[in-house]
């Protein structure tokens, strides 16, 4: 898909008192003319700085939340030094303690009212939830996003099915009015089974379909028992050495699908406001692929130099990679084994073809369900999240988990506007520490760039249908027309009312400094890559009153294939450093 752009001269006979006329004369500007000088640079300092807001959970010695704490009982450092603590918000299902939302002198960290298109459509049959419907409203900063990520190329069928059952008891009796639930599978490749419902029946649904389907591990439990045995069986270090290379070879290619099926997931959750936790299911990852063959070969020859060549495929820095992307996304890792206990495979039944006086030994068993859970341990505990580890009943697990979702404080502090790009390390402690007290939340995140986030807000939109339009963006297709190349040429213009921008006078004009960036999906999934257009505008300070009347406007040409397209638009107010991300489901080629 090409896109190219214009300006549009309006048409004088519809603008209020001819203003349009004098826009189009004045205050409109090509794509190619030279930009404006910038503005004060303290202004766009001062308006753009970024509020960090941090999910902290509180618990006592044995476990319970600690409600009652306000904004001066937390403090917190970014990168070692101080901030400065502005916006706080505690929230806890008991009905004793009251709900707050108290914020201190500071900008807000409110995103703008959100807005919901094809998503919202597909929950169209969803009935409101009278037990949840006297709670108090939750600001959309707050709003809660779940996941149910069932990693189906990492787990046996029966320990999912199992945990299942518990699964949709915790989706049926932990959701509040206004959360939403996502169900999705990896099955070596992402699928999004139930989009973002607010009707828990729906993801418990699918959660029964998902039973249905086949788990990967069964087929790769297969080949490690295999190679194990051929291991134990073998007279030459060498054989041994082969068929462990061969198995972790193969695992670690499978390691690195499963996290870019996460790393998708979370590039997807990006643009949404609010908490976001991944509530993620499988048997285990492993850190080090064929770590516990390895240690089968050091044990069988005494082999000292076996776990070094296993040591070679340490994925430590792709998992800490994936942990600074949930966190930078606001996403909080919560991990279910669903292995439970394990039983120690040299007693198991099913090596007992094992023809060798050696056993498999309960070292090797060990490093495998070490090797399986560090990752998921990990990736709960630097986002800020729980583990569920080494029990055949989540119950418990889960409880603990659902009091994550209702029991909380988040606090927000202005980031300093340095080093823009970098990751940075967020400590918070309390003021006062108590003996047993224990505090949960994310490590860091980095500093996006307003283009990354631009593209966050487009990807919301073309995932998951959410809209954000502060600015009161609209849209309209004109009529559509073929080219000679068999694709078809669409105008689309996007309009923004002039008194939701911020105009800042500069002698006898005001100014107004604007990107747009557009961009489309089509129904295969193909992309064209998000542009930007610079849209200075410059208008008489005699004319800045009719001119917060009217609303301005550009034209994109776009020229896409025939077919269903997905359409969004971002309009980005450098001056106000506010942002509106828009779509619209689109039919080209269409009369």
């Amino acid at each position: 898909m090409q896109l190219e752009h214009r300006s549009d001269r309006r048409d004088p006979r519809a603008a209020t008192a001819g203003f349009a006329a004098l826009l189009g004369l004045l205050a409109l500007r090509a794509a190619a003319q030279d930009e404006a000088a910038p503005v004060q640079g303290e202004f766009f300092d001062r308006i753009g700085v970024e509020i960090v807001n941090v999910e902290v959970y509180v618990t006592d010695a044995q476990g319970e939340p600690v409600p009652g704490l306000t904004l001066e009982d937390f403090v917190a450092t970014e990168d070692g030094k101080p901030v400065e603590l502005v916006n706080f918000y505690s929230t806890f299902d008991d009905p004793s303690e009251e709900s707050a939302d108290r914020q201190a002198p500071g900008p807000s960290s409110e995103p703008a009212a959100l807005g919901r298109s094809a998503a919202e459509s597909s929950a169209g049959s969803e009935a409101p939830l009278p037990w949840r419907s006297e709670q108090v409203a939750v600001p959309e900063s707050q709003r809660l996003h779940l996941v149910v990520y069932v990693d189906n190329s990492n787990i046996h069928p029966l320990n999912r099915n199992r945990v299942f059952g518990r699964l949709r008891t915790f989706l049926r009796d932990t959701l509040r009015a206004g959360d939403e639930v996502m169900v999705a599978s990896y099955d070596r490749s992402l699928h999004v089974r139930q989009p973002f419902t607010t009707n828990p029946r729906l993801a418990n649904e699918t959660l029964i379909e998902l039973e249905g389907l086949s788990g990967y591990a069964v087929e790769r439990e297969s080949e490690r028992r295999d190679a194990l045995q051929e291991i134990y069986e073998t007279r030459t270090l060498h054989t041994a050495q082969f068929r462990a290379k061969q198995f972790a070879e193969n695992q670690l290619h499978e390691v690195g699908n499963a996290l870019d099926g996460l790393r998708e997931m979370i590039d997807s959750l990006g643009g949404l406001p609010g908490r976001k936790m991944l509530l993620h299911l499988s048997d285990g990852i492993p850190m080090v692929p064929g770590q516990d063959l390895y240690q089968a070969i050091q044990q069988r020859f005494a082999d000292q130099s076996a776990l070094s060549e296993a040591f070679t495929r340490d994925m430590s820095r792709e998992y800490m990679q994936l942990i600074a992307h949930a966190n930078s996304n606001r996403v909080s890792f919560y991990t279910i084994d669903a292995g439970g206990l394990r039983v120690r495979s040299g007693m198991g039944a099913e090596n007992a073809t094992i023809n060798n006086q050696i056993p498999v030994s309960v070292a090797v068993d060990g490093v495998r369900a070490r090797n399986l859970q560090d990752t998921l341990r990990l990736m709960a505990d630097r986002t800020g999240g729980q583990s569920i580890l080494n029990t055949n009943d989540v119950s418990a697990g889960l409880e603990r988990m659902a009091r994550d979702v209702g029991n909380y404080y988040s606090i927000g502090y202005r980031a300093p506007t340095t080093d823009r790009g970098r990751y940075h390390r967020i400590e918070v402690r309390l003021a006062n520490p108590q003996k047993g007290w224990e505090l949960r939340h994310r490590e860091g995140y980095r500093d996006k760039s307003v283009e990354a986030k631009v593209a966050d807000g487009a990807r919301a939109f073309l995932i998951h249908g959410y809209q954000t339009n502060p600015l009161a963006v609209t849209l309209d297709v004109g009529n559509q027309s073929e080219t000679a190349e068999g694709l078809v040429a669409v105008p689309i213009e996007v309009r923004i009312p002039l008194d939701k921008l911020v105009l800042l006078p500069r002698g006898e004009i005001y100014e107004a400094r604007l990107r747009i960036y557009f961009g489309a999906t089509d129904e295969e999934g193909r992309e064209a890559p998000m542009q930007e257009l610079p849209f200075d505008l410059r208008i008489p300070a005699s004319a800045i009153e009719m001119a917060k009347r009217d609303q301005v406007s550009r034209v994109i040409d776009a020229t896409m294939r025939p077919g269903p397209h997905k359409l969004v638009v971002a309009v980005r107010d450098e001056i106000g450093a506010e942002t509106s991300v828009v779509g619209r489901h689109l039919m080209v080629g269409a009369r």
